[in-house]
């Protein structure tokens, strides 16, 4: 009898384990909306969140080594490129810098409110554009 009460208690206790673990796995419900404007030059650089505005100067004067400032496109902008090709009802999950087609893209992966994957839409690291 003591075995059977014990048993019981374990496979509650597992099944409570496997709950959590699956409710913090799963990607957060909030619809991310900032509107992210970069403009890149050596004059400035101006972003816009939430309504803010931030301006501030990127120089090249006293770079050492005299390299250029990194090309492509965030994580944050591949996500609101991304958005162009979805309809309404989605969620967009964490951009992943990966390699698809032989091209460096953001892939940006697509979920129902539901948390249900849909699809990954694959943004060009250097263009911004959709990688088909």
């Amino acid at each position: 009898m003591k075995k059977s009460i014990i048993a019981c208690i374990l496979i509650i206790f597992l099944i409570i384990i496997a709950g959590t673990v699956w409710f913090i796995l799963q990607p957060s419900t909030t619809n991310n909306t900032n509107l992210t404007s970069n403009l890149n030059s050596n004059t400035g650089n101006t972003t816009a969140t939430n309504g803010s505005v931030n301006n501030t100067t990127v120089s090249n004067e006293g770079n050492e080594h005299n390299n250029p400032p990194p090309s492509g496109i965030s994580a944050e902008e591949a996500k609101e490129l991304a958005k162009k090709y979805v309809g309404p009802g989605v969620i967009m999950g964490k951009p992943v810098l990966t390699t698809y087609k032989k091209i460096r893209a953001w892939q940006v992966p697509v979920y129902t409110f539901d948390h249900k994957f849909i699809n990954n839409i694959y943004i060009d690291e250097k263009t911004g554009r959709k990688v088909d």
